[in-house]
């Protein structure tokens, strides 16, 4: 009777434990399966994965700016063109009084003619060479047209200049080879306080002057 319920036993053991071993393997696979599912949407994993994704995208984010720096300083070197300064030769009387001597200045292009005027009026940098244009001397007013300049002076041009046949010539010269620096003028003629110029002591200058070269010292 003893050995007959010990198989009872056995067999009902053994039947519990062939159902149950399926079933823990089903439920493995849902465990392995369900972690794998967490490990892809844990969230350190997409912040890793969203920060590379920011560095790639902020690469060609840099390229761009350096572009729109190059354009600015372009830009920025464009602009300084079209403010127009200008390099040309101011000229003054040198040591011997007998030629015109070129100093390098810079004038700006909206009143070039008017600061190149001062310019000559300013002492010269070399100390060897004379200034012709009595620093006195205003401006009353400067009009280009078709390829002449008409300059009108103050009468200190004329009453506080160094008196001298050879310097008055080089005085008016000093002017005209100044301002025909500027390609587009050929040409200058005088007036004083509105008064066209006629004569400067023994100089004539009723007629338009032109750019005398033979005058300037080599």
């Amino acid at each position: 009777m003893m050995r007959k319920d010990f198989h009872r036993k056995y067999d009902i053991f053994f039947v519990r434990k062939a159902v149950l071993a399926p079933v823990l393997f089903f439920l493995i696979i849902i465990f392995l399966f369900t972690f794998s599912c967490g490990v892809n949407s844990d969230p350190a994993v997409a912040s890793v994965n969203g920060a590379s994704n920011d560095q790639t995208a902020e690469e060609p984010q840099d390229t761009e700016v350096d572009e729109g720096a190059d354009s600015g300083e372009e830009s920025k070197d464009e602009d300084e063109v079209k403010n127009g300064e200008i390099a040309i030769n101011v000229y003054y009387l040198d040591t011997m009084g007998e030629y015109l001597v070129g100093e390098a200045r810079i004038v700006l292009s909206e009143n070039k003619y008017v600061d190149a005027l001062y310019e000559l009026m300013k002492l010269p940098v070399d100390s060897s060479l004379y200034r012709l244009v009595p620093d006195s001397t205003k401006i009353n007013s400067i009009v280009f047209e078709d390829g002449l300049v008409k300059v009108d002076l103050s009468k200190e041009f004329v009453k506080d200049r160094i008196t001298s046949d050879t310097e008055d010539n080089l005085l008016i010269y000093s002017i005209v080879n100044t301002l025909t620096e500027f390609p587009e003028v050929n040409s200058v003629s005088f007036y004083i306080d509105g008064e066209k110029l006629d004569t400067l002591g023994e100089l004539d200058v009723s007629e338009i002057s032109f750019r005398r070269s033979d005058l300037i010292k080599n």
